[in-house]
């Protein structure tokens, strides 16, 4: 009678379904009950579990995911780990977890945006201060470009105003100058004809400066020389 009533708690254990385990991990207010209830899920589901529970307690332990054993769910979980390394500064430790995976330069360049995206809304000589433990990494040596074109990318897609003016070093204005070409390419795109009449001194998302109605002013005019200058399309024949 005692050896049956200790084995039902087991039973119940047992019979358990993933999705309940699954439940009680994320539940879980204590990162080691969380990690017990995955341990008793399927392999893969498992390491689901592990990757999900590490991220939900921002936990930056290198261990939790050393335990991962799927390779997929393994990258996943460097990955995630390099983020929140990324964000708190330990740019070398994320960048080292990224050289484990098997998409370096995509886990790399992710990171250089997450930061850059934290860093929205400072002036570019702020800005600059979140980049330099980026600086001479080696799988990320175009870094600086890297970074600043992201900082110009997600301030305006944060539907801020962003501007050159204030960039502390060359890479920092030709990242700029990379950007704003390609917002005036998109508009040029869209309306060729409605665009050469009348070529943006600034673009949307682009601050009124005199860096940056120059750069525009230069572009547009090659780009509608070229469009001047190219051979009519031929109509073709009606059927």
């Amino acid at each position: 009678m005692l050896l049956r009533l200790t084995l039902l708690p087991l039973v119940a254990a047992c019979g358990r379904s993933d999705a309940d385990l699954l439940l009680e991990a994320l539940s879980a207010a204590d990162h080691a009950v969380a990690a017990l209830a995955c341990g008793r899920l399927s392999d893969v589901e498992a390491d689901r579990c592990r990757v999900s529970v590490a991220a939900l307690h921002h936990r930056d332990e290198a261990a939790d995911c050393a335990a991962v054993v799927d390779p997929l769910w393994r990258d996943e979980c460097d990955f995630q780990l390099a983020e929140r390394f990324a964000v708190s500064g330990r740019a070398a430790e994320a960048v080292a977890l990224c050289a484990g995976t098997r998409f370096v330069r995509e886990c790399s360049y992710h990171l250089l945006r997450e930061v850059a995206r934290s860093t929205v809304g400072r002036s570019p000589l702020e800005a600059a201060t979140a980049l330099d433990p980026w600086r001479d990494l080696p799988t990320v040596r175009d870094a600086p470009r890297l970074f600043w074109k992201a900082w110009f990318r997600e301030g305006r897609a944060a539907g801020g105003v962003v501007s050159p003016v204030g960039c502390p070093d060359a890479e920092c204005e030709g990242a700029a100058r990379e950007t704003l070409f390609e917002s005036l390419r998109a508009l040029h795109r869209a309306d060729p004809v409605g665009f050469c009449a009348a070529p943006p001194g600034s673009p949307p998302g682009w601050a009124d400066a005199a860096m940056v109605a120059s750069w525009a002013a230069h572009w547009s005019a090659d780009t509608c020389a070229r469009d001047a200058a190219a051979p009519p399309r031929a109509i073709p024949p009606s059927p």
